[in-house]
């Protein structure tokens, strides 16, 4: 595109009809955005809200999913979070300057997750849900770069978006939060995101090549070479559940290893 002085755009390709890339590329230009997160993929969290409402098996809501039309036959792209990590990557890209770096993206799936995980969190931690969020995150020392698996207070907007709807959260130094939220799959939805970008490559036909928005916001030479962290090196909060024999010394048990590994629970309830 940028050889042949033509634009590129592709609001379509992240979050369907949620207007998220042009706002990153135009209306945040005045923030530094410091972290977006995002549920980007509408299969996996359709799937997710019908475990956790119905009780079902992976499984079973796999196969709601593909019977309405949310799942294709071969699902591997979306309940393995390879999809989600393609828009995140994008998005991390739009909102940093950076290039393209899907090859260093942390990518952790749905596939693993059991009803009976579910059904326990919603008994003993009702506060809280679980999504499969896209996370791009700027460090002083990089990029982290990730999907996952993510428990999310049910208090917070992003823990409330439920079905194939999808949602993405953006923190700038100046604006604060911003939620994108909308049908992120469908014909229609997806339809009226391609013809936008039509649109606006019709209104930019007489605006010279140099003087339109760049299509990752920032001109190609501008983009600054921050390497994506490894995942040993992402600092994030875990949910540990762990069944043991209902027997005297088993929690002292615990505590002790964390203790001599550096973890505090105290720490972990605090973070979560």
């Amino acid at each position: 595109a940028d050889e042949a002085g033509v634009d590129l755009y592709f609001e379509a390709a992240v979050a369907a009809a949620i207007p998220v890339l042009g706002p990153l590329r135009r209306s945040l230009a005045g923030d530094r955005v410091l972290s977006v997160k995002g549920i980007v993929n509408g299969t996996t969290n359709f799937i997710l809200s019908e475990m956790r409402d119905k009780g079902i098996s992976f499984d079973v809501a796999l196969a709601e999913a593909q019977r309405l039309g949310y799942a294709e036959a071969d699902p591997t792209f979306d309940i393995e979070g390879i999809d989600a990590a393609h828009k995140a990557t994008l998005l991390a890209s739009i909102a940093f300057g950076v290039p393209v770096q899907f090859d260093g993206a942390f990518i952790e799936g749905i596939s693993k997750l059991a009803a009976e995980a579910l059904e326990q969190l919603r008994v003993l931690h009702h506060g809280y849900r679980i999504k499969l969020l896209g996370i791009a995150r700027r460090r002083a020392e990089g990029i982290e770069l990730r999907v996952h698996p993510t428990l999310i207070p049910a208090r917070r907007l992003l823990a409330n978006v439920e079905g194939a709807m999808n949602a993405v959260w953006v923190k700038g130094d100046a604006v604060g939060e911003t939620l994108y939220y909308g049908p992120g799959a469908g014909k229609l939805p997806t339809a009226s995101a391609v013809v936008a970008d039509l649109v606006d490559v019709a209104r930019q036909i007489e605006v010279a090549p140099e003087s339109r928005v760049p299509y990752l916001a920032f001109q190609q030479d501008q983009l600054q070479q921050v390497p994506v962290l490894p995942a040993a090196e992402m600092e994030t909060a875990y949910y540990l559940r762990i069944p043991v024999r209902d027997e005297p010394g088993v929690l002292a048990d615990i505590t002790r290893i964390m203790a001599d590994e550096g973890v505090s629970i105290d720490a972990m309830l605090q973070r979560q």
